[in-house]
């Protein structure tokens, strides 16, 4: 059997839920298929059916509402063409809505076919999707209620004669959705295309170019900024790329690369309560693909640098398309494609969990020779924290400046002389003051200390007053 396409969420138990198709597109036979598992990986409700037998159901997605409930959708064959199917399941697998057909296609075929899905704050359903019914690829907007009733059936986002292609979706905390994908013309193709809607659907910003990229993730932080990782192959190869963007599509960071292989693709990204991003993609080496892992902090910094995450024998056909999820206990959760257990035969899903803390192996390759590792206390802290950092073989000086959440400095320290023999560690305090002596805003702030040659950064919280 052909397992393939997996998604993941959490809920706020920390058990993981995850979806994938499985049977032959050939065949027009593929069914959707969900599991439960605890936060270890163990078995809750096994492998079970959930698109009642319909007919080339594929390519789901899954999301945990605020009241725990499960929420499912895929592509589904309609008379009208590939549609949206969704289910909606209560915690204990209990069906609120059986499988239907929520939104039909328009006719026509399509090039990428895959949904993505994201819940607004009023648990309502926000599907960007892709057809065909024109002789050129075009992309949507849908939203369904919380029953998966569609409240806005459709509106095609995507510019006319424009051919659009992969796409990726992100929520902030005012229900504005905002979308990304790919768009071709006779003049360029892989332009990384960005719109961004109301809750009501209504434009609010309407097909922005930002280079060349696709399959873009996107999530909005608690400034209401956009990080967005995506795959840009003009070259050299084909890198996995980040960018930061204000509610006004304003560029604040990036783009920067974070790999370049000559197979990279299929990346995706979570963000925890830290506001750390953890992205993970898969890489070709001869037919085989290993998952790759890097952790940034918010202004698009390695924190953990990319590494090597799931160890032979590992998806040597089909290629890994990770998904990772992060729970409330900051614990990162992947499921993959692998064919490990039947070689050429069939693929399964596999699961991962990480702890979200540095190994003594990640941390040896984090260690830089020109910079001293940063130590903050307490965190998070409310009227004064303490900054320390020891000494590093080589350096003299260092710069340690304070950034918010959207990248804008605003606390500078004078350059720090490391040479003064008496000292091991070298301690500097801070009171949540601005270069103005302006006390700041409750929130997340990136300590970075920086020479000419490298830089690193520590997030820490500051709390109201």
């Amino acid at each position: 059997m052909q397992r393939s396409n997996p998604d993941l969420d959490v809920d706020t138990y920390n058990n993981v839920w995850a979806v994938w198709d499985s049977g032959s597109w050939v065949n027009n036979t593929a069914e959707i298929l969900y599991t439960k598992r605890d936060s270890l990986g163990d078995s809750l409700i096994s492998e079970t059916n959930i698109s009642s037998n319909v007919p080339y159901s594929h390519l789901p997605r899954v999301a945990v509402d605020v009241s725990n409930n499960v929420q499912f959708i895929w592509r589904e064959t309609s008379p009208q063409g590939l549609g949206i199917g969704h289910t909606k399941l209560a915690n204990d697998g209990t069906v609120i809505v059986s499988s239907h057909l929520s939104v039909a296609g328009a006719g026509g075929g399509s090039s990428t076919l895959r949904p993505e899905m994201v819940l607004n704050k009023y648990n309502e359903i926000n599907i960007i999707w892709d057809e065909s019914p024109s002789g050129y690829n075009q992309m949507n907007y849908t939203k369904l209620d919380t029953l998966g009733n569609p409240i806005i059936s459709k509106i095609k986002v995507s510019l006319d004669t424009f051919y659009a292609y992969w796409p990726g979706i992100g929520i902030d905390s005012m229900a504005n959705s905002h979308l990304g994908y790919r768009t071709d013309d006779t003049v360029s193709a892989y332009r990384l295309t960005y719109t961004k809607l109301d809750r009501n659907g209504n434009v609010l910003i309407d097909n922005k170019f930002f280079g060349f990229g696709y399959r873009p993730t996107m999530i909005a932080d608690q400034s209401q900024n956009i990080h967005m990782v995506y795959a840009d192959h003009t070259g050299p190869g084909i890198s996995i790329k980040y960018l930061k963007l204000d509610q006004d599509a304003n560029i604040l960071v990036g783009p920067k690369t974070l790999s370049i292989h000559e197979d990279n693709f299929c990346p995706h990204m979570a963000m925890d309560s830290l506001q750390y991003l953890h992205v993970v993609w898969q890489t070709d080496s001869s037919g085989i693909f290993p998952i790759i892992y890097a952790k940034l902090d918010a202004l698009g910094n390695f924190i953990i640098p990319p590494m090597q995450i799931v160890y032979p024998p590992y998806t040597v056909r089909g290629g890994g398309m990770p998904r990772i999820a992060v729970d409330s206990s900051n614990k990162l959760h992947l499921v993959w494609v692998d064919d490990r257990l039947n070689p050429l035969v069939s693929t399964d899903i596999f699961y991962k969990r990480g702890e979200n803390e540095n190994t003594v192996e990640e941390a040896a390759q984090l260690k830089t020779p020109n910079l001293p590792l940063i130590t903050v206390f307490p965190n998070p802290f409310s009227k004064l924290i303490k900054i320390s950092f020891g000494k590093a073989q080589g350096a003299k000086s260092t710069g340690l400046k304070i950034y918010d959440a959207t990248g804008r400095l605003v606390r500078s320290f004078p350059i720090i002389n490391l040479c003064n023999p008496n000292k091991s560690v070298v301690s500097v305090y801070w009171n949540g003051t601005d270069n103005s002596g302006n006390h700041l805003p409750a929130g997340v702030y990136f300590i970075c200390l920086s020479n000419f040659t490298d830089a690193q950064s520590v997030p820490v919280v500051l709390l109201k007053n």
